[in-house]
């Protein structure tokens, strides 16, 4: 055990002269630090031959191939998350376009998504009814118009309301800062 022995010593003697040569090679004083307590858990259990002529030499080179080994993983690490992120990314010319929006943005719009139903839901019942078959389902106002039994004229004006109702309620969470305008 002499040179696990000589090794441990130059590797506490050294320590702060290692730390600035990984941190220099690393350009970052966590990661240095990671990779100085790694080569200790390599000297505990490395094989080591009776001596080592040049401890000093020994560890910078572990050290050097540890931040090395770091270093690649890093790259190989980013190269698979670029991979991963373009492989749910589509492109329109040049722009990409995401697959799924961000979780923020869509936490926001289902916020957003549930105050409109309410407001929708509060609306008076006819306009309400209106404005779901036209504007949710679709249904052109004439054929509203003769499945409830009203005029196109009322269709439109019922419409008008429910778009009102909703532009006020808007206005006003806008102003309390809950829901932006925009879409």
């Amino acid at each position: 055990m002499p040179a696990r022995d000589d090794l441990l010593g130059a590797y506490l003697a050294l320590r702060a002269d290692l730390i600035r040569f990984l941190t220099a090679r690393l350009s970052d004083a966590a990661a240095a630090e990671d990779v100085y307590q790694d080569l200790y858990l390599r000297l505990q259990s490395a094989e080591l031959p009776e001596a080592v002529p040049e401890p000093r030499a020994f560890l910078y080179k572990a050290a050097y191939n540890l931040a090395n080994d770091r270093a690649r993983a890093a790259r190989r690490r980013a190269h698979r998350d670029q991979e991963w992120q373009d492989a749910g990314t589509y492109k329109v010319g040049d722009v990409p376009v995401a697959d799924a929006p961000p979780v923020e943005d869509a936490i926001d719009a289902r916020r957003k998504l549930l105050r409109v139903m309410e407001w929708i839901d509060a609306l008076p019942p006819r306009c309400r009814e209106v404005f779901t078959l036209h504007r949710i389902t679709g249904v052109p106002h004439q054929e509203i118009a003769s499945r409830l039994g009203i005029t196109t004229k009322a269709v439109e004006k019922h419409m008008a309301n429910a778009f009102r109702i909703l532009g006020e309620k808007a206005e006003s969470d806008t102003a309390q800062g809950r829901v932006s305008r925009d879409p």
